[in-house]
């Protein structure tokens, strides 16, 4: 299965498919059947509410999002880091360097 990013996304607008759903989650080591359909039906519309913004307003929402969560304790470094050894493994090359990136801003506060 290729790696897609949101904007590959948006141009094929068709929902994965349930093998896709379950190879994925099988990577996540997640029950595939313990996955709602509501909790997918939020994934894509938290991929529609982003995916017309440039990379500048997805920074400026991202350090938003990060800011009130190291207030209000709902983000920590350790959550980061989980959710880099849980998306990484399905990135290409580029796309890890991406992130690593991305996360180093993070944990230096640069966002």
């Amino acid at each position: 299965m290729p790696k897609k990013d949101l904007r590959q996304m948006k141009e094929d607008k068709k929902r994965c498919t349930k093998e896709e759903l379950r190879e994925t989650a099988q990577k996540l080591n997640v029950d595939p059947d313990a996955i709602e359909e509501e909790k997918v039906k939020s994934l894509e519309e938290a991929i529609a509410q982003y995916e017309n913004k440039s990379e500048d307003e997805l920074m400026s929402e991202l350090g938003k999002m990060i800011s009130q969560g190291r207030k209000d304790g709902s983000f920590t470094d350790d959550m980061l880091e989980g959710f880099i050894q849980n998306v990484a493994p399905m990135m290409d090359a580029e796309q890890k360097k991406k992130l690593e990136s991305l996360a180093q801003m993070i944990r230096m506060n640069k966002i």
